[in-house]
C-alpha cells in the first residue's frame, strides 16, 4: 500500500508538472502574440498618411559613360540624363507645387518604394521617368512587379486615390497610364516634359499644370 501511494504521488506530481507547464506555454504564446501585435502595430505607424507619394525614377547624371558592346557583360547601367530637366528635377518642382497647395508629399525613387503601405496610405500616386526604348527603365518596372503588383493580388484598388503620371514620352506616358488604370485610381491627365526639347520656363509651366490637375482631383 504504501509503494501504491508512492507511485500515485509520483504520477500526480507529473500530471501537475505537465499542467503548470501547458499554462506557461500558454502564457509565452499570449505574451509572444501580444508583442507581435504591438511590433505590428509598430511597424504600421512607421507608414504615415500622406496626401501625394511621387514615385520617380531618372537616369544617374554623372554617370560614367556606357561600356563599348565589346566589353561584354556588366552590372545593370542606368544611362544618364540631361541636367537641367531631369527627372529627379521635374519630381522634386512636382512636389514643392503640390506643397505650396498645402498638401503632404513624399518623393521616394522607385527602386526604394518596396512597401506596399507606402502607396495604399497616400490619396494620389504620381509615377515619373524617363523613356528607355519606349518603355520605363527597369527601376520603375521592378517597382511595378514587387510593390504595385502585391496591392493588385491583394484585390485592393486604389478607387479613392488620384493617380497620375509624367513622362519624357507620349508612349512611355501611355505605359504608365495603362499601369495606373489597372489600380482602379482617380486619372488624371498626365504629362509629357521633355528635358533636351523644352525650355525651362516651359517644363515648369508643365509642372504647375500637372499639380493644379493634381490638387483639383483630390
Amino acid at each position: 500500500m504504501k509503494a501504491a501511494g508512492v507511485f500515485v504521488g509520483a504520477v500526480a506530481s507529473v500530471v501537475l508538472a505537465v499542467v503548470l507547464l501547458g499554462y506557461a506555454g500558454v502564457g509565452a504564446r499570449s505574451a509572444a502574440a501580444q508583442e507581435g501585435v504591438a511590433a505590428q502595430a509598430a511597424v504600421e505607424e512607421e507608414i504615415p498618411v500622406r496626401d501625394v507619394v511621387i514615385v520617380w525614377c531618372a537616369g544617374v547624371p554623372d554617370a560614367p559613360p556606357l561600356p563599348a558592346p565589346e566589353a561584354g557583360s556588366v552590372d545593370a547601367v542606368t544611362q544618364a540624363t540631361a541636367e537641367a530637366g531631369n527627372i529627379k528635377e521635374i519630381a522634386e518642382k512636382l512636389g514643392k507645387e503640390l506643397e505650396a497647395k498645402g498638401l503632404s508629399v513624399l518623393l521616394i525613387p522607385a527602386e526604394k518604394c518596396r512597401d506596399p503601405r507606402v502607396v495604399m496610405r497616400a490619396r494620389a500616386l504620381v509615377l515619373g521617368c524617363p523613356d528607355y526604348f519606349g518603355l520605363p527603365p527597369w527601376q520603375m518596372v521592378r517597382f511595378f512587379d514587387e510593390t504595385l503588383y502585391r496591392i493588385f493580388r491583394a484585390r485592393v484598388r486604389l478607387t479613392d486615390h488620384v493617380v497620375t503620371g509624367f513622362a519624357t514620352t507620349e508612349h512611355c506616358l501611355g505605359v504608365l497610364q495603362g499601369v495606373l488604370r489597372s489600380t482602379r485610381g482617380k486619372a488624371v491627365d498626365g504629362a509629357i516634359i521633355t528635358p533636351r526639347r523644352t525650355s525651362e520656363e516651359d517644363r515648369d509651366a508643365a509642372v504647375r499644370q500637372l499639380a493644379e490637375r493634381i490638387a483639383a482631383g483630390l
